[in-house]
């Protein structure tokens, strides 16, 4: 997979979540990121997803991609089911969306709401469809595509995504008649408002953590023109034409910003769907979405500064997250082009000659990556390998001719189908047939820290990466997040590693040269670590410490053949104080919001090495108190003379307003479904069919029910008997 947040942040993220929830806590905070940091307000960990229970298990991470690929497969086949396409070519697009370059490629929270993209568009699809019913199916499914899509995670793709679904809706809009457009336009307002009320308590606890946030280089001026490089083009079509995901080192630039592909095969048949005639404005909006999102991932002739008039976009990394609204775009477009070839002669000729494009299209990314695959090293099995791929979208195009060729045959629309769909599973499987098959975790040092560690941080020297701390219940300093604390990247800057770049990402770069610099950081200012309460040093066994830093008093404490651990010698606890008439103890080592002060003079403050947050309240002997800010980050607490039990609790600032929107928007949903539900029952009751089940008049003669009904066919045959 390209992005390495699916460690730092969905796996690790994901499991502290789940951990949370299934023991009756909800996930607003993660006390194991660095001086702790917002954990539903962080989002991408999706803590209030329901799929993201899935990480409780070890397996976690695979089951929770699986359920997404099942969910944009059978969202992508009925929706193809209400365009009017048949059943093989339905299950066709939904296995192609399930299989798309996304899924493949990208395993973090891009790829999370991705799956809602076709469940939306269905939902869309049923409002109008039933515009001149009583049905409200289309607005439930609707509504809650929406709300899904904010709380898998990742709003910058479900705002792209939204913005498609916002255009197929307008297209639809005068695609019915003038009477019924009133109605459609309202279910689908009903659906965003809806959805986006009971999205609120995911989103408010971001927009929240926004306010206080570093968010990298999404507020800078290069955000807005950022694109792929223009070789980057022809991995659309092939996707591996560089070799495999950071083999070729010539184009590692380009997979930090990709974010899928298309293949050959569905290429030409999305070329030819183009021309067919049913569901013709649909066709041409798919196209020129897919033309003019291409052209803005690569800022062909400055189409970049077009999207960027939509508001937001001009902060979003737009190259990446384009692309699954293209994918499902091109994939229509394909199954159309399968349906056309099965049923219209002209589409079966054109069927030649838009496979013949696709030959050539193949033939120039092929010539065009030769001289970036040059002189990459490759072993003889790598060579063969690439090969194959090489030869993979060849192939594709060489089977269609064939299918193509038996176009007077029934079987030959199952056939370029079949032909779509391998070349769709084969590209879909690289990257997990490159993935290790087996990997053995040294749990020795894991289990040192998890005994020994208590409140105190350890620090990563390339050995537990960030933010695997969270994934095991270890306090660990290091850590790499988006959107990330902005009051921890300035005390980096000042305090402990200025010049870190960048400032959102405090990890080890560049292998030893970088173990070598974090040790010299953490001997320049020693007392600055040990006062973010860093009690121990991760460091690989092979790497030798440096002497400074055990004349300070750094000794080694554990060793194997893998990692080796150094404790500091004075960091400061958790919780400490300033008077030397008082002493602190906390509600032990797994409770951190409890803290027992007895001071036998006069009274003192309370430092709790905690990120400070709006959202965080603190109560002595039960009664609140303001928190004051501590060397810029860490929160202290005035406590009077005695014994006092302080205790903290945090919740985001908005968050009580956000969840009882939320669920409000949740109970009027459920509401009205059931309300429909019980007017269809005694509607029903009241107009058993008599003599024609299928027609049912009101007094006016209309047939207007709360549910769609199809009318039978009748063949009316003339009996003529014979002359006796």
């Amino acid at each position: 997979m390209i992005d390495p947040n699916v460690g730092y942040i969905t796996q690790a993220m994901g499991h502290r979540s789940a951990e949370d929830l299934l023991h009756g806590h909800l996930p607003w905070w993660n006390y194991f990121e660095g001086l702790g940091a917002p954990l539903a307000g962080e989002m991408q960990a999706a803590s209030l997803f329901p799929l993201t229970l899935l990480f409780a298990f070890s397996s976690g991470l695979l089951w929770f991609h699986v359920c997404l690929e099942i969910i944009a497969g059978i969202s992508t086949y009925f929706l193809a089911r209400r365009l009017s396409i048949p059943v093989l070519f339905a299950t066709t697009a939904g296995i192609l969306f399930s299989l798309n370059g996304t899924f493949a490629w990208l395993g973090n929270a891009v790829l999370n709401p991705v799956c809602f993209l076709p469940m939306l568009l269905l939902g869309i699809e049923m409002i109008f469809d039933a515009s001149k019913t009583k049905t409200n199916k289309g607005w439930y499914v609707a509504a809650i595509a929406i709300a899904l899509s904010f709380y898998a995670g990742f709003p910058e793709v479900a705002y792209l995504d939204g913005i498609f679904c916002v255009g197929w809706a307008i297209l639809r809009f005068f695609s019915i008649p003038r009477e019924f457009r009133l109605t459609a336009a309202r279910r689908v307002g009903l659906a965003g408002v809806v959805g986006g009320l009971i999205s609120l308590p995911g989103l408010i606890p971001f927009y929240d953590f926004l306010k206080v946030a570093n968010v990298g280089s999404h507020n800078t001026a290069g955000q807005a023109i950022e694109s792929l490089p223009v070789h980057a083009l022809p991995m659309f079509f092939d996707p591996y034409v560089y070799g495999t995901i950071f083999s070729n080192p010539n184009v590692g630039n380009i997979w930090g910003g990709i974010g899928g592909y298309f293949t050959i095969s569905v290429s030409a048949l999305a070329f030819l769907g183009l021309f067919g005639a049913n569901h013709r404005p649909l066709r041409i909006f798919l196209a020129l979405w897919t033309f003019f999102g291409v052209l803005g991932a690569f800022n062909i002739l400055k189409v970049r500064l077009l999207w960027n008039v939509i508001p937001l976009l001009k902060n979003a990394g737009f190259a990446r997250y384009i692309m699954p609204t293209c994918e499902i775009a091109l994939i229509l477009l394909a199954v159309f082009g399968i349906m056309d070839f099965a049923t219209n002669k002209r589409a079966q000729r054109l069927f030649m000659a838009t496979t013949v494009v696709a030959l050539l299209i193949v033939v120039w990314s092929a010539l065009e990556a030769r001289a970036l695959n040059r002189g990459v090293p490759l072993s003889h099995d790598a060579h063969i390998i690439f090969i194959g791929l090489d030869l993979l979208p060849f192939l594709a195009v060489f089977f269609l001719l064939i299918a193509g060729s038996l176009a007077k045959y029934r079987i030959a629309p199952f056939l370029i189908a079949l032909v779509v769909v391998g070349e769709s599973l084969l590209m879909f499987f690289v990257p997990t047939a490159e993935s290790p098959k087996q990997i053995t975790i040294d749990q020795a040092p894991i289990s040192y820290l998890q005994k020994n560690e208590g409140q105190y941080r350890f620090l990563d020297f390339a050995v537990l990466y960030p933010n695997w701390g969270s994934q095991y219940g270890l306090n660990e300093l290091s850590a790499v997040d988006l959107p990330f604390p902005e009051a921890f990247t300035k005390l980096l800057e000042s305090q402990l590693y200025p010049g870190l770049t960048p400032g959102n990402q405090f990890t080890i770069h560049h292998g030893l040269t970088g173990i070598e610099l974090l040790e010299r950081e953490v001997l320049k200012h020693f007392k600055a670590y040990e006062g973010a309460s860093v009690k121990y040093l991760l460091m690989p066994s092979s790497v030798v410490i440096l002497p400074q830093l055990t004349k300070l008093g750094v000794k080694q404490v554990f060793k194997d053949s893998l990692a080796e651990i150094f404790e500091m010698p004075s960091p400061r606890p958790f919780y400490s104080v300033k008077s030397n008439t008082c002493e602190v103890g906390s509600g032990g080592e797994s409770v951190v919001n409890i803290a027992k002060v007895v001071c036998t003079g006069g009274g003192t403050t309370l430092i709790r090495t905690e990120l400070d947050m709006a959202g965080w309240k603190a109560f002595v002997n039960g009664k609140p108190v303001p928190i004051t800010v501590s060397d810029g980050v860490y929160q202290a607490v005035a406590v009077p003379s005695g014994t006092s039990i302080v205790t903290y609790t945090f919740l985001p600032p908005h968050e009580k307003y956000a969840v009882i929107a939320g669920l409000l928007g949740l109970f009027f949903l459920i509401g009205v479904w059931i309300r429909d539900r019980r007017k269809t029952r005694i509607w029903n009751e009241e107009n058993r069919p008599t003599s024609h089940p299928w027609l049912f008049e009101d007094e006016d003669g209309s047939t207007d029910l709360p549910f769609d009904v199809d009318e039978p066919e009748i063949e009316i045959v003339e009996i003529i008997e014979p002359s006796p």
